[in-house]
């Protein structure tokens, strides 16, 4: 941890696996694929491929590393138990019912109005339960009724942008806790997303903050060639009443040509709370030092280093398998475009 001219920062850096920047452009053009391969049925709702095609599906994705296939099979095992009691039970309580139903729920994209991927098309993600019925939650006020997505534009070759908001307000005067923009414009090779929340009750300015990340694949690639950028190629910013969070990633090339990508944090309080991060930061950075020396004496507890060492690892797999993405993409491309509505 830095704590330069009042400051603090967190900062570690650490090697992973490279990735070609051929992969990474042919790996996003897949993925615009797969969103130009979606089906929906008549109520609107995503068409989704049989079991035996996502079986197949998730073999591939767990040769890439990308899943644990059998975590998704006792997901789904679970799921279909809760479903099947939740039918079956007659002594169930409120309580018991509603837990049932959201561990019978499954994820589920419907296309609410306009034609798929045009401007002003609009979505909706909600969770269905086991009869494929919009789940509400009981606790539905603190705004995860469903997400509303909507096209503002959409040029693979040029700007595609959506914009979201949590709880799904539109047609409402209600305003969403959670909105924001998606922005990925494809000829510059930069992704940005911003986030502003809102969250109900009194205290506004406490329970409100506004963020954006910024993902540029010109200035990633460009700085592991040693040229000069004018900002960090992933960055975060965060913005709140009491303090004002910066992340960023930079990567440089090692000798053996992995990527050495150094991870910062930088927090600045406002006004009188700057002590007061300052504080944070050494409690943050003591705790950690203090895991790292109790792991070290129990081998069954994970430490934060070891979790760091375990992402990593888990990146490289990724990224070791990486010039297989745009045909799994494309696999995945073709599945979808395959399902048809059952009678």
């Amino acid at each position: 941890m830095k704590t330069g001219d009042a400051v603090p920062r967190l900062s570690h850096t650490f090697d992973i696996t490279p990735v070609t920047r051929e992969v990474v452009e042919e790996t996003v053009a897949a993925a615009y694929e797969v969103a130009r391969s979606c089906r929906f049925d008549g109520r609107g709702w995503l068409l989704t491929p049989d079991e035996a095609t996502r079986d197949r599906l998730d073999e591939h994705a767990e040769r890439l590393g990308l899943v644990d296939r059998e975590a998704l099979r006792k997901a789904r095992r679970e799921r279909r138990a809760a479903a099947e009691r939740l039918r079956e039970a007659t002594d169930l309580s409120a309580e018991e019912t509603e837990t049932l139903r959201v561990r019978s729920s499954h994820l589920a994209l419907q296309l609410q109005s306009g034609r798929h991927l045009a401007p002003r098309t609009h979505y909706h993600v909600a969770e269905l339960t086991s009869e494929g019925v919009p789940l509400e939650p009981v606790y539905a006020e603190q705004g995860w009724s469903g997400t509303g997505v909507t096209v503002l534009s959409w040029e693979e070759h040029g700007t595609s942008r959506i914009e979201y908001a949590m709880p799904d307000t539109v047609g409402s005067d209600e305003p969403p806790v959670t909105s924001g923009t998606v922005t990925h414009d494809a000829p510059a090779g930069l992704l940005t997303a911003t986030a502003s929340i809102r969250l109900p009750g009194r205290g506004a300015w406490l329970r409100s903050a506004e963020a954006s990340l910024t993902v540029d694949t010109r200035a990633w690639y460009a700085a592991l060639a040693g040229e000069p950028v004018t900002a960090a190629p992933a960055r975060l910013e965060a913005s709140h009443r009491l303090v004002d969070v910066t992340a960023w990633l930079s990567p440089s090339l090692t000798a053996d040509g992995r990527w050495s990508v150094e991870a910062a944090l930088d927090a600045r309080g406002s006004g009188p709370f700057r002590p007061f991060m300052a504080m944070v930061f050494w409690a943050v950075r003591t705790s950690f030092r203090r895991e790292e020396r109790a792991a070290a004496k129990d081998p069954d507890r994970t430490s934060p280093r070891r979790q760091l060492t375990e992402a990593v690892r888990a990146w490289d797999r990724v990224a070791a398998n990486a010039p297989g993405l745009p045909d799994y993409l494309r696999e995945v491309a073709k599945a979808l475009s395959a399902v048809r509505p059952t009678a």
